[in-house]
């Protein structure tokens, strides 16, 4: 389950009417909720350090947002929906600080976690933009900006073009698709063996859970080939398909590009009868919290029929509530509990069922 957290703010007083013990309740409490779920590790976004301190914890997974913060850094970013948007979608990658920063930036939030058996790995990002058009969308950018000038480079190394005012080759070729999707491997490339170089440095015991692909990006055959290098793990949003099994060639593309197994690490459907708009967020809309429920099971079974799938992450935890009135409008309910730290009875039923009877269930498909 993904953003296990605890989400005080503006509201301390119905956290401490809540939990009269505090934080060590309130984490002793949520663990042994997850547990009595089947749930049996605990996604990126959480309150982790609180968890840990428990007498019962679950392993976890930490997010370390190394493009995103380094794009932030040098300005380069702005508010997305769900994720940071990038400067014309461009991943900074070959800034000439981006290697530093990320040694350092790595280093510094992994910290003694490097030898925490309970942390289980590490995301390097969330939902980065890998488009199709990636070189067209490079040689947007300003005319001295290393980004731009490496996709010049590199083009001309190709024989695209013979040297970089050449504007009409230019033209021509950033509408090329296969041009592009072979940029978009060059990227890949340098994106992905400079955040494994980081993690793998300060955290060797620990996996490296990808990037969190989404959209279109988890279709790119070729982009999964590059991250299967580098990757122990790879890691997909998946939020268009409401049967798994109905998009197999998908699953198998993963798992056979890659040549690593691969974690579902969002998903997740919203009931009306929450009484809350629905308005925010990528996942499906059913009437009520029984149906979330048969979608949980009805999803997560199709997954577990995979053999390359290692697991999946629910999100979230705790539905939307209201920091604002205008936020108020948009809010959605994605949690198992509800802005009031009460659990869907429904919808935790049909949970816990299949998630206790997970390797029973594995064990029987494998048979057959």
């Amino acid at each position: 389950v993904c953003s296990v957290r605890r989400d005080v703010d503006g509201r301390e007083e119905v956290f401490k009417k809540v939990f009269q013990g505090g934080d060590d309740e309130w984490a002793t409490r949520s663990i042994d909720l997850l547990r009595s779920m089947g749930f049996n590790n605990i996604g990126p976004w959480s309150d982790d350090k609180i968890l840990r301190k428990a007498n019962n914890p679950l392993p976890y997974t930490k997010m370390l947002n190394i493009a995103q913060d380094f794009g932030k850094s040098i300005g380069f970013t702005k508010p997305g929906s769900g994720h940071v948007d990038f400067k014309h979608n461009c991943i900074p990658v070959f800034h000439q600080d981006f290697e530093d920063f990320a040694m350092k930036h790595v280093k510094k939030i992994v910290g003694n976690l490097s030898s925490d058996s309970y942390c289980l790995g590490f995301f390097s990002d969330n939902e980065l933009p890998w488009r199709r058009d990636m070189l067209k969308c490079y040689l947007k950018l300003d005319a001295k900006d290393p980004n731009r000038l490496v996709a010049l480079k590199w083009m001309e190394s190709k024989g695209y073009i013979e040297d970089a005012e050449e504007e009409k080759a230019i033209h021509l070729y950033e509408k090329d698709k296969d041009v592009n999707m072979e940029f978009l491997q060059h990227v890949a490339n340098r994106y992905f063996q400079v955040c494994a170089k980081a993690i793998k440095k300060a955290a060797p015991n620990h996996l490296y859970l990808g990037s969190r692909f989404h959209g279109q990006a988890k279709k790119h055959t070729e982009l999964l080939k590059i991250a299967g290098k580098y990757v122990d793990v790879v890691s997909v949003n998946w939020y268009d398909t409401w049967d798994p099994r109905t998009k197999s060639e998908w699953t198998d593309m993963w798992t056979t590009a890659s040549q690593k197994p691969f974690l579902i690490t969002e998903f997740y459907a919203k009931g009306m009868d929450s009484k809350l708009p629905n308005k925010n967020g990528a996942g499906w809309v059913v009437k009520t919290q029984k149906d979330r429920g048969i979608f949980y099971e009805h999803f997560v079974l199709g997954l577990m029929e995979h053999t390359g799938c290692v697991g999946f992450h629910w999100f979230k935890f705790m539905d939307d509530w209201p920091k604002n009135s205008e936020k108020a409008k948009m809010l959605s309910n994605k949690g198992i509990i509800d802005s009031n730290y009460t659990p869907y009875v429904e919808l935790a039923r049909s949970q816990a069922e299949l998630n206790k009877e997970g390797y029973t269930i594995l064990e029987f498909l494998r048979r057959s």
